[in-house]
């Protein structure tokens, strides 16, 4: 997940992109979500808008970090809520069940309850069975978190849950085939069809087609005496913090860590300590996205993929929203080699997949790295730069379509948004 500043460019975008919507008739949504501030919801509602549906929001907030972000939806507020802290979770969906009571009369008129995460989707459920809707009920599962892998009384008590929300659900979008291949078909025994909708990066503006790319995106060029490895977005994994660090101390000169965005588990001043006992490790905060994308990517030669933030779980089946920002711009993906990001590029020859110790390979790796082959690797990833990374809008119109048309939410088929 990637970081965003807070602002209201998006909403902006969508008043300027009014004569390129489509025609079809105007959907209703209710979108819930557990953080109104998250990138990957303030894209999807974006998405939504620009392809003329007709959306109110029904989010909570987690006070990490864009706490003056105005929403630029119609949105109705449902509290505060915590990362992993499931008991005050409970507790904010008991509040919000309240609220959501008040404006029952929106949600009898919507065609969609589109719900994004479990606790969201529990809620939508609730709505639904409360008020005996005839709304299509729509589970977007982002990520896997690794309470669901336990065997523990809650983790088994959150499973049956989502049992129940996966039985109601009409569709189920998920932005990785892996998670499906390793977790809801093991796991959870779900067979039903999904929708692949994959976190691809969206743009403002594409670039027209055999267009000169921009000294922005080219900047890597002038950085030839040592290898440039970036890491953006929300920087939750300490286990990359730390090999990280190993590589800068044991590479020195030779490499320069380039970090941007917000260290959500250890806080800046912890993430800053580690960070300042390196002379070749620079952190320059926050960014705005879609904007300063290229100019982050533009400058480094390799993109770090790695995550351990749910080891053996969530981590491994996850396609990185970093994946896709930097295979657009041409940065060379690292990422493990037990990571559905390795099974996904592997077709296409793109990127290193690192195997354990993770940080002898990636030392290895960029040591016998000549500037010829890294080219070669940078051009390969950029002639696929359209097909593999970057989202036209396509996938969110073939969503729509498909919550339009009763028939084919009951395909036998998985649908991709590719």
């Amino acid at each position: 997940m990637t970081l965003v500043d807070a602002d209201n460019k998006e909403g902006a975008a969508i008043a300027d992109a009014g004569p390129q919507r489509s025609r079809r008739r105007a959907c209703s949504i209710a979108y819930f979500a557990g953080d109104a501030t998250n990138p990957t919801v303030r894209l999807r509602l974006k998405s939504f808008l620009q392809n003329d549906a007709d959306v109110t929001g029904f989010t909570f907030r987690r006070n990490k970090f864009h706490s003056d972000f105005v929403p630029f939806w119609n949105n109705v507020e449902l509290g505060n809520t915590q990362d992993r802290d499931y008991f005050k979770r409970l507790m904010a969906i008991v509040k919000a069940l309240r609220i959501l009571w008040r404006h029952r009369d929106r949600l009898r008129s919507v065609d969609v309850l589109y719900a994004r995460l479990f606790d969201s989707a529990f809620l939508a459920l609730i709505m639904a069975k409360l008020l005996r809707l005839d709304a299509k009920l729509v589970y977007e599962i982002e990520d896997v978190h690794e309470v669901f892998f336990r065997k523990s009384f809650t983790a088994r008590i959150m499973r049956f849950l989502e049992r129940r929300i996966l039985a109601s659900a009409d569709l189920v979008v998920l932005p990785s085939p892996g998670f499906a291949e390793g977790y809801l078909v093991p796991v959870q025994g779900y067979e039903r069809p999904y929708f692949l909708l994959e976190n691809r990066i969206q743009l403002d503006e594409v670039p027209r087609e055999n267009a000169p790319p921009s000294p922005r995106a080219e900047a890597w060029k002038s950085t030839r005496d040592r290898w440039v490895i970036g890491w953006f977005g929300t920087l939750r994994c300490t286990k990359s913090m730390r090999l990280l660090s190993e590589i800068a101390e044991r590479l020195g000169d030779r490499v320069l860590i380039y970090t941007r965005g917000y260290p959500t588990e250890t806080g800046l001043d912890a993430y800053m300590e580690i960070v300042n006992r390196h002379p070749n490790w620079i952190h320059e905060g926050p960014y705005q996205m879609p904007d300063d994308l290229e100019d982050l990517y533009g400058r480094v030669h390799f993109v770090w993929c790695l995550d351990f933030h749910d080891e053996n779980g969530n981590s491994e089946l996850l396609l990185a929203c970093r994946m896709y920002h930097g295979g657009y711009f041409g940065a060379v993906p690292l990422f493990t080699e037990q990571s559905q990001m390795a099974r996904h590029l592997a077709p296409y020859s793109i990127g290193h997949a690192v195997a354990d110790p993770y940080v002898d390979g990636i030392c290895d790796l960029v040591q016998g790295m000549d500037w010829t082959q890294y080219t070669q690797q940078r051009d390969a990833i950029l002639a696929l730069r359209n097909e593999l990374f970057l989202e036209d809008g396509s996938g969110v119109r073939a969503l729509l379509n498909k919550l339009s048309d009763s028939e084919a939410l009951e395909s036998t088929q998985d649908e991709s948004a590719s």
